[in-house]
Order: C-alpha cells, then sequence, then structure tokens
C-alpha cells in the first residue's frame, strides 16, 4: 500500500495487493473492553455529537490559535455526497456513558491515476478525544476504513494530512490571500514587511470594487450539464484528476450560503462559458479580544476560457471580499501557481500530504494534481 514504506523497490504502477472479497472480515476490529463502534447517521441528529466532536478536537494548529469550526450544513454538505453509504459514518462511543469519543467519515470518488479511473473513496474528517489518543484507537479508526471499503469492493481510497506519515505521490502548498490584511494580522498569522507600513498593507489588500468581468452570476442548476463538460474538458490535462457526473456537479458546486459559491460566466444565450468556485471554512478564534471567528475562502474548481484565469480568480476574490471573508487559500495545484504572485498571494507554512491506498503511483508535482480533497 502507498502508506507502506515497502522497501521493495520501484513497483509497476498499479493495485500493490489484490484481495479477495471473501476474505475481507464481516465484523468490526475489537476495540478495548470500554468502547464499541457504532454507525452515525448522519441525516439524523446524531450528526450534531459528530459536530461537538469535531469542533472540539479536529485539527487546532499548533500555538492553540485557531481550530476549524464547520456547521451542521457544512457536515451535511461533506458528509452526503451521491453514493455515499450509511455505514461510512462511524466511529466509537464509551459503553458506560454512550459518549462518541471517536469519528471518521468515508466519501466515495472516482479518480483517474494517470489514465486509469479508479473507484476509490476519500477518508477525512478523523478525530478522537484527546483523552483516549494513547489506547490506540486512532490506528483502529484507519483499519476500519480498510474493512469497510474493501467490503463495497473498494480498494483504493485517498487521505491527507499536514505532514509526512509514509510516502505520499505528491504535496502541495498552501498561500494566502488577505483581504482583511488588519484583522488578520491582529491574528498573529501576518506581519507588517520590512520597510512597509500597516496603512500601506492595507490599501494593498483591498480587492476590485467590481468583479470586472460582464455576465458573471451565480451558478444555477441549468448551469450542470455545461460546468460538467469544461471541468471534465480541464481536468483530463492533469495527470492525476476527479472524475465527476451531473449529479456529484450539483451537489458539490451549486451555491449553498455560506458553505459553497459557484460563478459562471454566461454568454448571449446564458450558456455557461467559463466558472470558478471557492467553499468557505470558518474557524474559532481563541488569542483575539473580540474576535471569535473567521471565514476563509478555499479555492475548488474552475476553467477559464473566454477570460484569462487570473481575471477569474480576482472576480472570486472580489465575491470573497463581499461575504466578509477575512482571507482567501489556494494550493499550488492544478494551473494555480499562473496568478498566485500577481494576485498577491503569499506562502504560508501548510501543507497537504497526499496518499493512496493500495495503489503504487509514481510521485507527481502539486502542478499534475487536478483533484480537491475536502
Amino acid at each position: 500500500m502507498q502508506f507502506e514504506d515497502l522497501d521493495k523497490g520501484e513497483l509497476p504502477v498499479g493495485i500493490i495487493k489484490k484481495v479477495d472479497i471473501k476474505d475481507v472480515p464481516t465484523e468490526p476490529y475489537p476495540l478495548p473492553d470500554e468502547f464499541k463502534w457504532v454507525n452515525i447517521d448522519v441525516t439524523t441528529k446524531e450528526i450534531e455529537e459528530v459536530y461537538a466532536l469535531l469542533s472540539e478536537f479536529y485539527i487546532e494548529d499548533y500555538d492553540s490559535s485557531f481550530r476549524m469550526k464547520h456547521s451542521l450544513d457544512y457536515f451535511k454538505w461533506i458528509f452526503t455526497p451521491p453514493g455515499y453509504h450509511k455505514d461510512w459514518a462511524f466511529g466509537f462511543r464509551l459503553k458506560a456513558t454512550n459518549e462518541l469519543v471517536g469519528f471518521t467519515h468515508i466519501s466515495p470518488l472516482k479518480v483517474s491515476m494517470g489514465g486509469e479511473v479508479l473507484d476509490a473513496a476519500d477518508a477525512s474528517f478523523a478525530a478522537v478525544n484527546t483523552k483516549y489518543r494513547m489506547t490506540g484507537l486512532a490506528p483502529l479508526l484507519i483499519k476500519e476504513v480498510n474493512r469497510r471499503t474493501a467490503l463495497r469492493n473498494v480498494w483504493h481510497y485517498f487521505m491527507s494530512t499536514d505532514r509526512v506519515l509514509f510516502a505520499p505521490f505528491t504535496e502541495t502548498w498552501f498561500y494566502r490571500r488577505e483581504l482583511d490584511f488588519k484583522t488578520i494580522m491582529e491574528f498573529g498569522v501576518a506581519e507588517v514587511p520590512e520597510g512597509s507600513t500597516l496603512e500601506k498593507e492595507i490599501e494593498l489588500s483591498k480587492v476590485p470594487e467590481s468583479a470586472n468581468i460582464p455576465n458573471l452570476r451565480p451558478m444555477t442548476k441549468e448551469d450542470i450539464p455545461q460546468v460538467l463538460a469544461l471541468l471534465t474538458e480541464y481536468l483530463k490535462k492533469f495527470t492525476v484528476h476527479a472524475v465527476f457526473t451531473e449529479e456529484k456537479i450539483a451537489h458539490l458546486l451549486l451555491p449553498k450560503e455560506d458553505i459553497v459559491y459557484t460563478y459562471v460566466i454566461a454568454d448571449k444565450d446564458n450558456k455557461a462559458t467559463d466558472f470558478i468556485s471557492f467553499y468557505i471554512v470558518t474557524y474559532s478564534v481563541f488569542k483575539h479580544p473580540t474576535i471569535k471567528e473567521s471565514k476563509v475562502g478555499f479555492l475548488l474548481y474552475y476553467t477559464a476560457k473566454t477570460v484569462p484565469l487570473i481575471n477569474l480568480v480576482n472576480a472570486a476574490l472580489y465575491q470573497a471580499a463581499k461575504l466578509g471573508l477575512h482571507a482567501f487559500t489556494a494550493a499550488d495545484k492544478m494551473d494555480n501557481t499562473q496568478f498566485l504572485k500577481d494576485l498577491r498571494f503569499t506562502w504560508i507554512n501548510d501543507c497537504q500530504q497526499i496518499y493512496i491506498y493500495n495503489y503504487y503511483f509514481n510521485v507527481i508535482p502539486a502542478n499534475q494534481l487536478g483533484l480537491n480533497l475536502i
């Protein structure tokens, strides 16, 4: 599997270990006596328990200044994509109190790896209550991901972390564009460069007062077939890329307030010719005297055909600023390096190591990746 250092020299691209589905355990792996496995129905009030667990224990920054704080509606968006399986949202509870103390989620995913299209999955949002992290529960979550995907004849899944665990097949680095420089500076994550002033940086961080693109409008259901066609054609240029259907495009990209925003450029027949999308991540802020929440836009997918990509991204920055976001983030994947410098994105010490389970693939640079793992 790609996660392991197999120490077997160069391997052929493709599946590493073939397993007969009859040999996959039908029962979950044993837990310590005080815990029990549970499936979580994310369409019911159980999602509130997931929200509480992840809000407190999922991805806190190293000096405890911020923690991701997704809304219930955000989790419903992430956890219920087309084709999701109810037993792919699961975790463990304390038998004594029934408290949910561990959770992870798997989403179905179709990805082209150098031309081979895989039915795969994305394993994400793994969290364990800090009281129980020394009990060996986190590795059991991963083993259970292996088992549950295999039972559905899915032999590969993607996982991303901000640190090197084993041998990733690619890594991406993040860049941030301040939309409210003063507030970002007060958070302690930006500073006035030597030779500049706060006033100058505030002025430079301002975005245009309009999108400057005629016929730019929010995406609608009628745009789904054309957006799918545009994105499918665009992503073919990348060695590794997502493969979409109309149903997946509808779920992922149709605008949802405070979650995901997609804008299209329409021609004279109101047909989409270009589009750009971003989603919003909300953070709890712990070390600011008055601001307790910060919202940041993350670039998702796009296709620029009739205007330069830099113009399309500039329009997205304008829309993000209108929404009151403090910053906008993009990774160095796809064609993003075309605009990062000119639009004043700055490198931040944050990366995403991307792994694929049970599939060997040569290491690729980030600009050959056309896949977003949210």
